[in-house]
């Protein structure tokens, strides 16, 4: 293929990417509509709108007010017929979504693993149920409590000591023919962090801190999640006290556990921050878990203004919903990849 033809493929694949994110949030629009929210040109929407309708991924339905001559028809997204499957892995339960390509949920249930069970056989009986009872689930999104590294092997995940060392992606696909995503838990209610209830992303750069059963960050640039090279970035609980005050082995997260008052907690937080702050620049920074309250967060900006000017600081605050945020990450993971099969199903060639 020339470079003018992949020019023109990579740009008709953005262009369709964008339509469809508009018919995602916008549920229901017209042709004119699209145009508008997208900024394409109305020939463009019209091809692709005529596109997807002839694919069966949109189907024209009910007619808009019209100020006056024909009246314009709203299209909507046909999505029953693309699913995917969200799982948050827990130290007791898998809790999973089945999950359409626009983000309309169809099923949210629990899988309890039970005693003497493994995760690993617990997801693979869980998967093969859903499988079983649904055709149309394209796509499966995991999320861990530990690091994903490139190679999708899972470490530093010692609430599941099981899964240290696993390959999940690998182990599950030998029983299931399906694609399988796994990502860091917290650099998913990152991700859900910049995004609303509607799928739209409303921020595109912020950091968010895990401070409870175990301390880490996830970092959200550009829109994009901050893996680091080993995937390792964010990984805060292996941060040290300043040189000369730590003991040997004495990391954030076990100095946390054993100091109660949150003022002192902040201070032994602190450092961390203000690291955050210099090497990344955030516009906001937001703490959730159980050491995270609005009390924690007055002590941490007090203790950031001694060792930062004011105009550098970002703005802190909490995320009221960790679990939903989580959701949301996972079905921005899951969503991209339902969204890519449709724009290759198209066969854009040109």
């Amino acid at each position: 293929m020339s470079n003018n033809k992949k020019d023109a493929h990579s740009l008709k694949e953005h262009n369709t990417n964008m339509v469809l994110g508009a018919l995602m949030i916008m549920k229901t629009a017209t042709r004119s509509q699209l145009a508008q929210k997208t900024g394409l040109s109305q020939p463009t929407v019209n091809s692709i709108v005529q596109e997807l309708e002839n694919k069966g991924y949109a189907y024209p339905g009910t007619f808009a007010v019209s100020a006056g001559g024909r009246r314009p028809i709203c299209y909507t997204l046909q999505t029953d017929h693309l699913r995917a499957v969200t799982i948050r892995v827990l130290l007791h339960s898998l809790e999973y979504v089945v999950v359409k390509v626009d983000g309309t949920v169809v099923l949210r249930h629990s899988w309890p693993i039970a005693e003497g069970d493994t995760h690993i056989a617990a997801l693979q009986s869980l998967l093969r149920t859903l499988l079983k009872q649904d055709r149309n689930i394209r796509v499966v999104g995991i999320g861990v409590p530990g690091v994903v590294n490139p190679r999708g092997v899972l470490y530093a995940i010692p609430q599941i000591p099981e899964l240290e060392g696993v390959a999940l992606v690998r182990v599950l696909n030998k029983q299931l023919d399906i694609p399988i995503y796994v990502e860091n838990d917290i650099n998913l209610v990152a991700l859900g962090s910049v995004i609303d209830e509607s799928g739209q992303t409303t921020l595109s750069d912020m950091v968010f801190v895990h401070l409870g059963e175990g301390v880490g960050a996830g970092i959200v640039m550009g829109g994009c999640i901050i893996r680091g090279f080993s995937s390792f970035a964010g990984e805060i609980a292996y941060m040290v006290k300043p040189l000369g005050e730590s003991k040997d082995g004495e990391t954030l997260e076990s100095l946390l556990a054993q100091t109660k008052e949150v003022a002192q907690q902040a201070k032994l937080i602190v450092g961390m921050i203000v690291s955050i702050i210099c090497l990344l620049n955030p516009p906001v920074i937001s703490f959730g878990s159980t050491l995270a309250s609005e009390e924690m967060l007055w002590h941490l900006r007090h203790e950031c203004e001694k060792h930062l000017p004011l105009w550098t600081l970002p703005s802190f605050k909490m995320t009221s919903d960790e679990a939903a945020a989580y959701d949301r990450g996972l079905m921005a993971l899951v969503g991209d990849v339902l969204t890519n099969q449709i724009i290759n199903e198209l066969a854009i060639t040109q």
